[in-house]
């Protein structure tokens, strides 16, 4: 009996892909934007927002917009990686820091530097950076289950609702 009861919750955790009533890209999505907010105070407080800017050649505004949607889209690849393993309540946080890292050394250390050939930020900028990513994965990894849930439970709702007015004889 133990046994099955542990395999029930690996199943919970690691089961089928998402189906599409699941809206996991979605939840992905909500989930970076959200993160996206202590990402942003952590880069503006250690100078690495404008690091960015100017290393691109934006505007501060320009690059916080740039920098919001690549976040929504990192929350979106999120998803689509770590699938029913990405609503773990109990875990979320550390598949999402873990998350964090990997996008750290994608963007800034590898791609940035690329595109640029010098480095974007140095010093305190560069420590905030690598801050700013680890918290941007912690936070997208804690609030993905919830958003989820969130998002789960209207679509339960609404189908409740369109279930039952059938159910009586309406639309």
């Amino acid at each position: 009996m133990g046994r099955d009861v542990s395999f029930m919750q690996y199943l919970r955790a690691h089961g089928n892909t998402a189906g599409p009533t699941q809206r996991p890209l979605l939840t992905g999505a909500i989930s970076g934007l959200i993160a996206f907010v202590p990402f942003e105070f952590v880069l503006r407080i250690s100078g690495a927002r404008q690091a960015i800017a100017e290393g691109f050649g934006f505007s501060i505004w320009s690059s916080t917009f740039i920098g919001a949607l690549l976040m929504l889209i990192a929350g979106m690849a999120y998803s689509a990686l770590f699938k029913r393993a990405a609503n773990d309540v109990r875990g979320g946080w550390v598949f999402g820091a873990s998350f964090g890292f990997v996008v750290w050394l994608v963007a800034p250390i590898t791609l940035w530097q690329l595109i640029t050939s010098h480095p974007i930020a140095v010093g305190k900028a560069a420590m905030g950076l690598f801050g700013a990513h680890i918290l941007f994965g912690f936070a997208l990894g804690l609030m993905f289950p919830w958003v989820h849930f969130l998002i789960q439970s209207r679509l339960e709702n609404g189908n409740r609702r369109s279930e039952f007015r059938d159910d009586k004889g309406g639309t």
